[in-house]
């Protein structure tokens, strides 16, 4: 008994603070106190500094404002347009046409197709204009950086929890074993000392 009782308690209190230590990273959510101690969670508390640190990452290092700028700039404004109008004209015009049926005795379909076409390249041919005054405002107003940090800071802490759990789930069982091993190789040092001790006295 004075030699497995060292490795089991041991054991025990690796695991155990190792399996505490995991989960103090995610809950509480909410701070509690604690005989005067306040305890919250490393990520709900930190939530903050969390958002400003990885906004910052993602805008320097992964979406960069210029791969977006960049990525409007390649839009072929004339073909968007078009493709809007044309959809926009089947839609709206269908409606009138269901509801005003007289319409379609005066207008032919071929002469409603002549002014979709019109209108069409009066808008595709001043499309690419618009476009750059477009790309123009974005520049002076984009920030990735606040967007990002505002959405993170949006996001439900509990439902990140979840998701980091249902991910980690296996390592951090895996930290706690790794707890449980390690007090045991100790408790079976304290147990040898022990062993020796008891020897030696008598």
């Amino acid at each position: 008994m004075l030699l497995v009782l060292p490795m089991v308690l041991a054991g025990l209190h690796g695991w155990l603070t190792n399996w505490l230590a995991v989960k103090l990273l995610l809950k509480p959510v909410r701070p509690i106190n604690i005989l005067g101690f306040k305890i919250q969670g490393l990520l709900p508390r930190r939530q903050a500094d969390l958002a400003e640190r990885i906004s910052e990452a993602i805008a320097r290092e992964f979406l960069k404002e210029e791969d977006i700028l960049g990525f409007l700039k390649r839009i072929d404004p004339s073909k968007a347009m078009r493709q809007l109008i044309a959809d926009k004209w089947e839609e709206k015009v269908g409606e009138i046409l269901a509801s005003m049926p007289l319409i379609s005795m005066f207008v032919s379909a071929d002469k409603l197709s002549g002014i979709r076409d019109k209108i069409s390249d009066m808008f595709s041919s001043e499309a690419e204009k618009y476009t750059e005054l477009l790309v123009q405002s974005l520049e002076s107003k984009i920030d990735l950086r606040d967007t990002i940090k505002r959405n993170i800071l949006a996001f439900d802490v509990q439902r990140l929890n979840a998701i980091i759990e249902e991910i980690g789930y296996r390592e951090m069982n895996e930290i706690a074993f790794i707890g449980l091993i390690l007090g045991v190789f100790i408790g079976m040092i304290q147990a040898a000392v022990n062993y020796f001790s008891f020897s030696g006295g008598h």
